[in-house]
């Protein structure tokens, strides 16, 4: 079992190349649509031209691959009200919102009786937020404060399904070690990786949506990362990133070329445990290949572990294991991680960190699913760092933290993560709430202490 969970990294050197299965068998959410545009534009970007085709008088034949960019939707056309859009999936969205949604007029005067459904849609934002347009008028003045993101949220929607070619999403390669990467921010990081330039903030907001949770990882373990000594991190924090830090930065050998970095010089296998994964684990393998860019020496393997934790491409929740290109190992568990804990041990702090994406420490539905497994992460004295959607998220679960006694040591304080999805998630269940995904950040760590000569 643990030559399954960490075979070494010159054993990769005879795995084969295997392509990315674009096909996916759950219904897509926002997220997942996203990346499975952004997994068709990247296989569009490769697609090679003939020359022939330059000098033909005839008009070329229609073909798959161009048909699939034939607009249903134009730019100047993206706003429709939900029940009234020409997309499917939209509609549904707008029955799921009436069948489990609740007009806030009618909970708010009418406590002790049953919501009315909300059937009347907002001719702003397009969302069914009321269940008349008398409670639409009553609540107006306070709807107008959510009505842009929900205006936002629509449009932007229609436009990931509106056939365009989405240009965004299609992704630049490895660039050469001497290309300086700059992580200060999503503009920064963007620009100094090669992307295509993002003419409007739609374009960011799809991207960031799609990026977040590999840069996110990327961002914290990096040697360029944002965050700082006393203003982001504290002593123990750069103490625990310096160790993932030398071997994620191995020394540069003269005289070996980028194209031989890895079967040369990598001997150890970093670890990245996502515990409770859910959105992150659907996404399409290549979209992590934005993270092994950043670290051309490093091998990789990322744990998704949860019973969410299912691969992309299959319904299947026994536990998988993918290998994609050299560098990425993706490992699908959906059991409780304290089943999983004895697998994957034992823990180095120097190859091993964990990642809880928006875990819900606190919240009373998960609060008590997430008690056996926080000692176990902090008893491994690897670095542990969370997200939350919002500042209220995250402080639930650092105060959760804090009461709950646990001998740790703060890695990162609580703060805003700067590549956080710039896209909103709206609660569909109560239109009013919406977030923004993996917004803040914060780290732990088991306490380790110093050894000191006895008086």
């Amino acid at each position: 079992m643990a030559s399954r969970i960490r075979p070494l990294a010159p054993a990769l050197r005879t795995l084969p190349r295997t392509g990315v299965v674009a096909t996916t068998a759950r219904v897509p959410s926002a997220a997942t649509t996203a990346a499975n545009v952004a997994a068709q534009s990247a296989a569009a970007a490769r697609r090679s031209l003939s020359l022939k085709s330059f000098f033909s008088s005839r008009k070329p034949k229609a073909d798959q691959f161009t048909s699939q960019f034939e607009p249903v939707l134009e730019q100047a056309n993206l706003f429709h009200p939900l029940s009234k859009s020409p997309l499917p999936a939209v509609r549904a969205k707008a029955e799921w919102i009436e069948a489990h949604g609740s007009c806030p007029v009618c909970k708010e005067h009418s406590p002790e009786q049953k919501s009315k459904a909300p059937k009347y849609e907002c001719p702003d934002c397009g969302y069914p937020t009321h269940c008349s347009e008398e409670h639409y008028n009553m609540d107006k003045e306070h709807h107008k404060h959510y009505c842009g993101v929900l205006r936002e949220v629509n449009e932007d929607e229609h436009d990931l399904r509106s056939g365009r070619r989405m240009k965004e999403f299609e992704f630049p390669g490895a660039q050469h070690r001497d290309e300086a990467i700059n992580l200060s921010n999503w503009d920064t990081f963007l620009y100094t990786r090669g992307f295509l330039s993002m003419n409007s903030e739609r374009s960011m907001r799809h991207v960031s949506h799609v990026l977040t949770y590999p840069l996110t990882i990327g961002s914290v373990l990096h040697q360029s990362s944002p965050y700082r000594l006393g203003k982001d991190l504290t002593v123990e924090g750069l103490k625990s990133l310096a160790a993932l830090r030398h071997t994620l930065h191995p020394a540069i050998i003269s005289g070996i070329t980028q194209s031989h970095d890895l079967r040369s010089t990598a001997t150890h296998t970093v670890r990245i445990f996502c515990l409770g994964a859910r959105a992150e684990s659907h996404l399409p393998p290549h979209i992590y290949m934005q993270l092994a860019y950043l670290f051309p020496s490093t091998a990789f393997q990322i744990h998704f572990v949860g019973p969410d934790a299912i691969p992309p491409h299959t319904k299947s929740k026994e536990p998988h294991q993918h290998v994609h290109y050299e560098q990425l190992t993706f490992v699908y568990d959906s059991s409780r991680y304290e089943a999983y804990h004895a697998e994957a041990g034992p823990f180095n702090p120097y190859y091993d960190v964990f990642f809880l994406f928006s875990p819900g420490l606190a919240h009373p539905a998960t609060r008590d699913m997430w008690k056996p497994t926080i000692p176990l992460l902090l008893d491994t004295k690897c670095a542990i760092f969370g997200t939350g959607f919002d500042e209220q998220d995250v402080m639930n679960d650092v105060n959760e933290i804090e009461n709950a006694g646990y001998e740790l040591d703060w890695l990162m304080k609580p703060r805003e993560n700067a590549f956080r999805s710039l896209k909103h998630e709206v609660n569909l269940t109560d239109v009013r709430q919406s977030a923004l995904c993996n917004w803040g950040i914060w780290g732990i760590r088991g306490r380790r202490y110093d050894v000191r000569p006895a008086e």
